[in-house]
């Protein structure tokens, strides 16, 4: 297939959320048809709530540095599927991309036409197989694999790691990963496997926190708490510089950038820096070259669509924020650490995702709300109901109703003097169509 028709045959198989499966027995047959590509990969999974995907850039762009051929895989996109399987930092190709879903469709096809499947993987599971294929035949040093959903059931529970990382758990995804925080700590921890090293977020709810240390000691490992580096300033957009302490030796006392904004950026960073130190000493770096590569990266680390910054007048601020955890962390990024203000908002969100959780956070720091929809979801919210839930927390002079993302914007940027800021939050599908337009306008 080209990579227009591969894209249709993805989409065709249902959407990736609400037709998603937990279980492993599709894709290990899947995986299994295809020469189990994922059992020749050196890989270190990351889950969890919050951070996961930074965490994966961050460390990515680490070992990277160090001259590691790095593969990445994560999800969703922004804007295109390509996105999500990348290596040093390049998406896979659009022919490479058709081939190698062509590849998964045809394996599919003869699974099911021999009964060894019972029914069509997921959007998910046929990408999953698709991207640790591409890795395989490229014969990487390492992968970084970002979990899905939860991780127990997830398609990318099939690796077995050389480490595991666990980032902040919240309250995301209940219906799939059960109704409390101690129900998706066992599901997120479900990618702990004996024998691998585990990396834990040290910033854990205390339910949370209990539940990971049990399974960790079910497993029989002594999980590595890690804890955030230290925010000593932070520039005139917000992003935060940190120091170094006795956990990083060939950098203890020396400052960084990091390329990503939010204080919360420094624990993912300080997970990230941990794993990369371990896993290039086990490759026989040198301390000053391991310091290097962890300075270089976390200041070069591309990570679209989270409090990504474009300079203009007004600037653009997008950001992904898609779960209370998530909007709470963008709240805080705009009242403490940037100073840019009148602040105008650009939201839209899915039925599935609290949208008075999304967007009561921001009610103290956003002076004017724009409601609009997310382009070709049938789970958007309506915008009628976003104003209904909007008007307890803002006048109804400040709310203000516009059929798509690209009215929005342009009524935002009418509406945002050039010392203002528009904020753009809510969906990382909204995110990624505002970037795509903005991309286009300054072509």
């Amino acid at each position: 297939m080209k990579f227009e028709a591969s894209v249709e045959y993805l989409y065709g198989l249902g959407n990736e959320v609400t037709t998603m499966k937990l279980g492993l027995d599709a894709v290990v047959s899947l995986l299994d048809a295809l020469g189990r590509p994922d059992r020749k990969l050196v890989s270190i999974h990351v889950a969890g709530t919050n951070g996961k995907g930074s965490t994966c850039a961050f460390l990515a762009c680490i070992l990277q540095r160090a001259g590691l051929r790095v593969g990445l895989y994560t999800s969703p996109h922004l804007m295109s599927p390509v996105e999500r399987i990348k290596i040093n930092g390049q998406s896979v190709s659009e022919d490479d991309f058709g081939r190698l879903i062509t590849q998964a469709r045809d394996a599919v096809e003869r699974l099911l036409a021999s009964g060894r499947l019972p029914g069509r993987p997921t959007f998910f599971e046929h990408l999953t197989a698709a991207a640790f294929s591409h890795f395989d035949e490229q014969g990487l040093d390492v992968v970084i694999a970002e979990v899905g959903l939860g991780g127990r059931l997830d398609a990318t529970n099939v690796l077995a790691p050389a480490a595991a990382v666990i980032t902040n758990i919240g309250e995301d995804h209940r219906e799939w990963l059960g109704p409390t925080l101690a129900h998706i700590a066992r599901e997120k921890a479900g990618i702990i496997k004996p024998g691998a090293p585990v990396y834990i977020a040290d910033t854990q709810p205390e339910e949370a926190r209990r539940v990971l240390e049990q399974v960790a000691a079910e497993k029989g490992i002594a999980p590595a708490w890690v804890a955030p580096l230290s925010v000593v300033r932070r520039d005139a957009t917000g992003r935060p510089w940190v120091s170094f302490d006795e956990r990083l030796p060939s950098l203890r006392g020396r400052e960084a950038a990091l390329a990503l904004r939010g204080a919360h950026q420094a624990q993912n960073a300080a997970l990230a820096a941990l794993v990369a130190q371990d896993h290039l000493r086990g490759r026989g770096f040198d301390e000053p070259a391991i310091g290097q590569a962890i300075s270089l990266g976390l200041a070069e680390t591309d990570w679209p669509g989270r409090l990504q910054w474009l300079d203009g007048a007004p600037p653009v601020l997008l950001d992904g924020a898609h779960n209370p955890q998530g909007a709470q962390a963008l709240a805080r990024f705009l009242e403490a650490e940037c100073n840019r203000r009148p602040v105008t908002a650009v939201f839209a969100t899915l039925r599935d995702k609290p949208a008075v959780a999304l967007m009561s956070p921001l009610a103290k720091v956003v002076d004017r709300l724009i409601l609009t929809e997310v382009a070709g979801q049938s789970r958007t919210t309506p915008r009628d109901q976003l104003e209904v839930m909007a008007l307890g927390y803002w006048l109804p002079s400040s709310v203000t109703q516009m059929p798509d993302a690209a009215a929005a914007l342009a009524w935002a940027r009418q509406a945002t003097p050039p010392e203002g800021l528009i904020v753009v939050f809510g969906s990382i599908y909204l995110v990624g169509e505002v970037l795509g337009l903005l991309r286009d306008s300054a072509a």
